[in-house]
């Protein structure tokens, strides 16, 4: 099996998705739906492998970023609901009815449009409408959803299956903006609840909402990073209990020495104040470790932490393992995830580079960076730039 993991890869832990999803459901209980969110390859998880194990452990429905991503579903089979939460295209609209996806609709002219296409294949399509209530990224406005619904009643194609809008700082502690938000979009469901048949799914709650605001459930929530394991900040409430799904890991290819007085990598960096074991590590910037992690990462090897020296490079990296003992070419050593009984969690390296864990789990999602699935506690399937196996 080591052969196909190559220099570097992720280890993504389904029996951890699974128990998610199903920590998810019991916190929310069996009345509302969950609209799992596998945009973005599944969080760089793998869009295909999450969303057949969350569907089958208590999602309802998925939702993806844009259409392009639902129609990678579609090619390969699943067959779930799916939403396109991103604006559509006109040039893509009949995708739409191809591979019966539904579209986020934002304006009066697009929702003309379906209906047009939908009369002419003598078909209807689902649709659901997105409105802005304070973000200012997508959606309708307040004021145009009475315009909205007498034009809808003129286009019997159209089915209006959920209306939804988006929270921008649920995961923050102060709350007051999410309250603002939650408040304008109640009274469009005031306005809506009895102008449309059947009525549609109400949705707003996201990851933060759904641990910190019961209120805003509705009829369905869309967690994003709590199937992946992970809470949208430190500022939320632990309400459900997660596991991290995802490692990065690599291995040691080289060993040197270097005397005391010796600059490490490009730009001369670090300088050893001793004679300094290196461990060099195939793995660099193009595979999704951050150059910012520059002399300020740490990974773990044989159960300890060990520093980044010197420059992240674009395909190899430097760590200092002096005092740690006998070490080895092949030794694994993990980027982020656990080895004995300690870890270095997504966290702390978004915490190091100023930015928010989201973005650090899609830069692993690289071609070249090997995926190995866990499954019932042990490898699965493996998948790489050669195609996919299964472990034996």
């Amino acid at each position: 099996m080591k052969e196909l993991l190559g220099s570097a890869w992720l280890e993504i832990d389904l029996d951890a998705v699974k128990e998610n999803v199903q920590n998810i459901r019991n916190w929310i209980g069996a009345q509302r739906k969950i609209m799992g969110i596998v945009k973005g390859n599944a969080y760089g998880h793998d869009a295909i492998e999450i969303s057949k194990i969350i569907l089958e452990h208590g999602a309802d429905e998925l939702a993806v970023a844009k259409i392009e991503e639902g129609l990678f579903l579609r090619r390969n089979n699943i067959k779930a609901p799916i939403l396109v939460l991103g604006a559509p295209l006109k040039e893509q609209f009949n995708l739409y009815f191809d591979n019966q996806l539904k579209p986020t609709v934002c304006d009066l002219e697009s929702i003309y449009r379906f209906n047009d296409i939908a009369a002419k294949l003598q078909q209807k399509i689902k649709i659901h409408l997105k409105i802005d209530t304070g973000m200012a990224r997508l959606g309708l406005s307040v004021s145009e959803i009475k315009d909205i619904l007498s034009n809808i009643k003129r286009m019997p194609n159209i089915i209006i299956e959920g209306v939804y809008t988006h929270f921008s700082t649920s995961d923050e502690k102060d709350k007051e903006y999410t309250y603002y938000q939650f408040r304008l979009f109640q009274r469009i469901i005031d306005l809506m609840i009895d102008s449309i048949t059947p009525k549609p799914y109400f949705h707003a709650a996201n990851s933060g909402a759904i641990l910190d605001l019961p209120e805003t459930w509705l009829d369905m929530v869309r967690p994003g990073c709590l199937i992946y394991g992970l809470y949208p900040s430190n500022e939320v409430k632990k309400n459900i209990t997660l596991t991290p799904a995802l490692s990065f890991k690599s291995r040691i290819a080289f060993l040197k020495v270097v005397p005391a007085e010796s600059f490490i990598g490009y730009g001369k960096t670090f300088y050893t104040k001793r004679e300094t074991v290196i461990a060099t590590l195939p793995v660099g910037y193009a595979d999704g470790y951050d150059r910012w992690l520059s002399n300020q990462g740490e990974v773990l090897i044989r159960g300890e932490k060990a520093p980044v020296i010197g420059r992240v490079c674009m395909d190899q990296m430097m760590i200092d393992v002096t005092g740690l003992g006998s070490m080895e070419v092949g030794d694994e050593v993990v980027l982020w995830g656990k080895q004995g009984g300690k870890t270095i969690s997504v966290e702390d390296i978004a915490q190091k580079l100023n930015t928010i864990i989201d973005v650090i789990i899609h830069l692993t999602d690289k071609a070249r960076v090997t995926k190995l699935f866990l499954k019932d506690g042990k490898p699965w399937k493996i998948k790489n730039m050669l195609g996919e196996y299964y472990c034996a």
